[in-house]
């Protein structure tokens, strides 16, 4: 046997607990293995070390507790849904807008920012009021015909032959 598995049976072999033919080989690599020997004798030591302290029992209460720990349900935060591939554009487009928001913010011309935006949304605006008030003229041209386009409308029978 090599070192590694006699290392991972030695507190086995200390307690007692191997079958003959495993406490044998370990007898025959402690024989020639000085490094295992004293490991050996460094856990034997540590284990009447440890005999010496007196064991104490815990009250009853905190008993209670400690058995309760396992029960108790474990909310644990955790971050793992950030690394979601779905959320790859959300971040793509925070992190374009930091950047811009941080341009603006650390500008020097930011007044001239500030007209720039202005002036372009007072022309959008006057573009959408344009177009709203030539919608208005369309529809109130249409009103005169609206009867005749209805009555139209309903004469048609899409599912007759020939248009009839």
């Amino acid at each position: 046997m090599t070192c590694d598995k006699i290392e991972g049976l030695l507190t086995a072999y200390a307690d007692g607990e191997l079958s003959l033919e495993e406490k044998a080989s370990i007898e025959q690599h402690l024989e020639v293995c000085s490094d295992c020997a004293s490991l050996l004798s460094f856990l034997r030591s540590a284990d009447r070390t440890l005999a010496v302290f007196p064991e104490i029992e815990p009250r009853a209460n905190l008993r209670q507790k400690l058995y309760a720990i396992p029960a108790q349900k474990k909310f644990r935060f955790s971050l793992d849904f950030l690394l979601k591939p779905s959320l790859q554009p959300v971040f793509a487009a925070a992190t374009v807008f930091l950047i811009m928001f941080s341009f603006y913010m650390f500008s020097p011309d930011k007044n001239q920012i500030n007209k720039a935006i202005s002036r372009q949304f007072h022309r959008g605006y006057s573009q959408f009021e344009k177009l709203s008030a030539k919608a208005g003229s369309i529809t109130d041209s249409l009103g005169a015909y609206a009867d005749n386009v209805l009555v139209s409308l309903k004469k048609i029978n899409p599912l007759s032959k020939n248009g009839e």
